[in-house]
C-alpha cells in the first residue's frame, strides 16, 4: 500500500524523497514500483531514477531476515550510480532488535561499516565500502513524515491513515490472532523446538564435562514462558544461573532463543553480576537486558553449522560469562534455588 501512496500522490513521493535525502542529499527524484524480483532478490519497493534501482525498501514487522538481507541487496545497489540506499522500515518495538542483526550481518569484511548522521525521520543509518547506504526507519516515523507532506491532499491522507491503521494493527505482537490449520499441522515447528531443546541439553553436557557449569543438587525448570535448567558457574560455590529457551525473551527481542538468566536472590546475585558482566558484554556484543528484577544475557547461535560447532559456541559463550565472573565465584554464596 506505501507504493500506492507514493504513485497516486505527488505530495506522498516528495515526502519518501526528503526521508531519504536525510541520508543521501543528493538522491534524484524517484519513480517506486513493487515485488520485482532479480538475482534471487525482491525488495517490496524499488526507486527508479530512469531505469536504474537507486533504492530498495524492505517492509519488516515480525518476520526475520532472509540469507539475502541485507547482503546481497547492497551489492546489487552497489552496481548503480552511486548515492544508493536499503531502507528497512519496522515496527518501534523492533528497531534496536533489527538494527544489531543488520549490522551483525554486515560483519563479512567485504562489506565493513562506517558511521553516517542520521537524517530526519531515519533512526539508524550506515553506509558501507562499496558504497551504498543502509538506513533504518520505523513505521511510525515514516508514516509522520508521509502525513506531514500530504496535509493538503485530502486522498493521500485517507489512504495513510488506512495504512497507519494496519501498521498498527500488525505491530501488536501481543495481539491473540486465529490459529490455523497450517500452523497446526506444520511438524517443522515442534522438530526445530525439539532440536533446540537437544542443543540446550548437549551443551550443558558439555559444560559439566568441562567444568564450565556445575548441576549437582540443580533441577530442569520450565514454565510456559521458558524452557531450561539451573546451575551454577564453575563450581558448587558459583553464581547460580538459569540457562534455557526463553520463548518470551526471544519473542520480545528477537536476538536468539538461548538465554542466561541471574536472579535478584542469593542464588543468582544479579545486581553483582550487572555490575561485571554489562561492560564485558558491550564490549564482546553481547545482548543483555534487565528485565522482572532479572539480568539476561543472550546466547547467540552460530547460524548454518552443524550441532558440534553450535554446542561449542554455547559452551564458549558460558566460559566466557564464567571468566568474567571468576571474582564473584571466590565468595560464600547462599542455596535457594531461585
Amino acid at each position: 500500500m506505501t507504493a500506492f501512496v507514493l504513485h497516486s500522490s505527488e505530495s506522498a513521493r516528495n515526502g519518501m524523497m526528503r526521508l531519504l535525502r536525510g541520508v543521501a542529499p543528493s538522491m534524484p527524484a524517484l519513480r517506486f514500483r513493487t515485488q520485482k524480483t532479480k538475482d534471487g532478490m525482491r525488495p517490496d519497493m524499488w526507486g527508479y531514477d530512469e531505469a536504474e534501482p537507486r533504492v530498495f525498501v524492505e517492509n519488516k514487522f515480525w518476520a526475520g531476515l532472509t540469507e539475502n538481507q541485507p547482503g546481497l541487496y547492497l551489492l546489487q545497489l552497489a552496481e548503480s550510480a552511486q548515492p544508493t540506499v536499503l531502507l528497512v522500515v519496522v515496527p518501534d518495538a523492533r528497531k534496536a532488535t533489527l538494527w544489531r542483526e543488520l549490522n551483525r550481518r554486515l560483519g563479512n569484511p567485504a562489506m565493513p561499516p562506517m558511521t553516517r548522521d542520521t537524517g530526519a525521520g531515519i533512526v539508524y543509518s550506515i553506509t558501507t565500502e562499496i558504497g551504498p547506504i543502509l538506513a533504518l526507519t520505523s513505521w511510525t516515523k515514516l508514516l509522520s513524515v508521509l502525513e506531514l507532506e500530504v496535509a493538503d491532499d485530502q486522498s493521500a491522507r485517507s489512504d495513510l491513515l488506512q495504512l497507519r491503521a494496519l501498521c498498527e494493527a500488525a505491530d501488536d505482537n501481543e495481539a491473540f490472532l486465529p490459529i490455523s490449520s497450517a500452523e497446526i499441522s506444520d511438524q517443522r515447528i515442534p522438530a526445530f523446538i525439539l532440536q533446540l531443546s537437544s542443543i540446550v541439553q548437549a551443551s550443558v553436557d558439555l559444560a559439566v564435562a568441562e567444568g564450565v557449569l556445575y548441576t549437582t543438587g540443580l533441577m530442569p525448570q520450565a514454565s510456559s514462558e521458558r524452557i531450561g535448567r539451573y546451575a551454577r558457574v564453575s563450581g558448587e560455590r558459583g553464581v547460580g544461573i538459569w540457562l534455557g529457551i526463553h520463548f518470551r525473551l526471544w519473542k520480545t527481542y528477537g536476538e536468539t532463543p538461548f538465554w542466561l538468566l541471574f536472579s535478584q536472590t542469593q542464588f543468582g546475585r544479579a545486581l553483582e553480576v550487572r555490575r561485571l558482566l554489562e561492560p564485558w558484554a558491550a564490549k564482546e556484543g553481547v545482548f543483555t537486558t534487565f528485565l522482572n528484577d532479572e539480568l539476561a544475557v543472550a546466547v547467540d547461535i552460530a547460524f548454518g553449522e552443524a550441532k558440534d560447532q553450535v554446542v561449542r559456541s554455547v559452551v564458549d559463550r558460558l566460559k566466557g560469562v564464567a571468566d568474567v565472573l571468576y571474582e564473584l565465584n571466590l565468595k560464600p554464596v547462599g542455596h535457594d534455588n531461585a
